[in-house]
């Protein structure tokens, strides 16, 4: 069987994908790997042989349209900037999933994640084929998980997704009809999430259901459970991004003293790094703690003051192998990072941005193992000091190494993916 994937977003949009490409290959399939361009040396470096596809995600999240207008305080701004930002790429996506399903000569299933998903599937259903999309967080009408910090009850939560629902689809309805319209499809009134069901593609909760109790079995088989997704070790290896890869002295430094705070954003624009950076010396200061601070994708030269005994600066760093070497975790909430904190067993702080960060903090903050703050405030004197005051203690470590063990292996999930994708195959 061939399987194209269309992978678009940041990294925490694609690797996930990029373990459940390599172990379809493993099986035996064809799989063409479609990624933004920016990912393409990420893949490369996976032995995936990726093509380029959308738009550069990095430029994207360091634009003033996500930077500046989304977070405007004038509404209509914003709103347009949520617009835009929900179809930014669309059209290259879908000229360019076209060209590549023409160059292989077509494909039984078109794979995707949550970015892009309306134009993916909208390409699988011109050539009648199979999707199945990987979902990295709740994301359809549920009475499960909030959508909303604050709102209970099954009843509540579902009209805050039913609300939230048509709000998207106010926002993309023209842009995805123009889409379907180049296609040479028709226009739809009925949203993305009723047509999957209807043209029987499979959406995959790749992300641990200890953490949403009871959503498996309201969602059923066309929802399916899977775990978190991670790289195996052969894989993250060939990234060369463990303790002894792009810093070799990080082993010696993990090693030097009692397991530091790992502070990491990954793709997110950190607005100030050296306020950041004098945020968490503060913090490890008062606390007695050390800090590992991760740059991701953003510029941490400015960010001076330290002499690495106590605060740590690096690059980008092997989650599998870091976390575990760590006591707690301070992040973007990211479902990447997260499924790695909670597989390490580390209680978390969670500096959210926006789309499922939010979500991901009041779920930790709920299993016990995580209090969640706005990023924009972690800089704020004391903010982030009393955030890991919460969660660097006895009681929360155990509960965060409890939910740890309990989470399903990541070759387990991998695997769960890869089935769920061939099972779609099949009907």
């Amino acid at each position: 069987m061939r399987h194209v994937m269309a992978l678009v977003g940041s990294r925490g949009d694609v690797q996930p994908a990029l373990a459940v490409a390599l172990e379809l290959r493993r099986r035996g399939h064809e799989v063409v790997t479609g990624v933004a361009p920016n990912l393409l040396p990420l893949a490369q470096r996976l032995g995936l042989d990726p093509v380029p596809l959308g738009i550069d995600s990095a430029a994207l999240l360091g634009s003033d349209l996500v930077r500046r207008d989304m977070r405007s305080a004038r509404p209509v701004r914003r709103v347009r900037a949520l617009r835009a930002v929900a179809a930014a790429g669309w059209d290259e996506l879908r000229t360019g999933l076209t060209a590549l399903l023409d160059d292989v000569g077509g494909a039984d299933t078109v794979v995707t994640g949550l970015l892009g998903q309306e134009v993916a599937a909208a390409v699988a259903e011109r050539r009648g084929l199979r999707t199945a999309a990987l979902h990295y967080c709740p994301v359809r009408a549920n009475g499960v998980v909030s959508p909303v910090s604050g709102v209970r009850g099954p009843r509540a939560t579902r009209t805050a997704w039913v609300l939230g629902e048509r709000v998207r689809w106010s926002l993309t309805r023209r842009a995805e009809n123009a889409q379907r319209a180049a296609l040479g499809l028709p226009g739809t009134r009925v949203h993305l999430p009723t047509r999957l069901r209807e043209a029987g593609g499979v959406e995959i909760q790749a992300y641990d259901p200890a953490l949403v109790p009871g959503l498996a079995a309201e969602w059923g088989p066309r929802r399916p459970f899977t775990g978190f997704l991670a790289l195996d070790d052969a894989a993250r290896a060939r990234l060369g991004e463990s303790g002894s890869g792009p810093d070799a002295g990080l082993d010696a430094w993990l090693d030097a003293g009692d397991p530091p705070v790992y502070v990491g954003f990954g793709s997110m624009p950190v607005a100030d790094p050296p306020a950041l950076v004098a945020a968490v010396e503060a913090a490890c200061a008062e606390l007695g703690v050390r800090a590992l601070v991760s740059a991701g994708w953003n510029d941490f030269s400015g960010a001076h003051g330290t002499d690495g005994r106590r605060v740590r600066l690096v690059g980008a760093v092997d989650h599998a192998a870091v976390l575990p070497r760590c006591r707690a975790a301070v992040h973007h909430g990211g479902a990447g990072t997260t499924g790695a904190v909670l597989r390490a067993g580390l209680p978390a702080v969670v500096g959210w941005y926006s789309a499922d960060q939010p979500l991901w903090g009041d779920l930790l903050r709920g299993a016990g193992v995580g209090v969640a703050r706005r990023a924009s405030t972690l800089t704020r004197p004391g903010v982030l000091t009393g955030a890991l005051a919460e969660v660097l203690d006895d009681a929360t470590a155990a509960r965060a190494a409890a939910l740890g063990a309990r989470l399903v292996p990541a070759a387990r999930a991998v695997a769960a993916a890869a089935d769920a994708i061939d099972g779609g195959t099949r009907d």
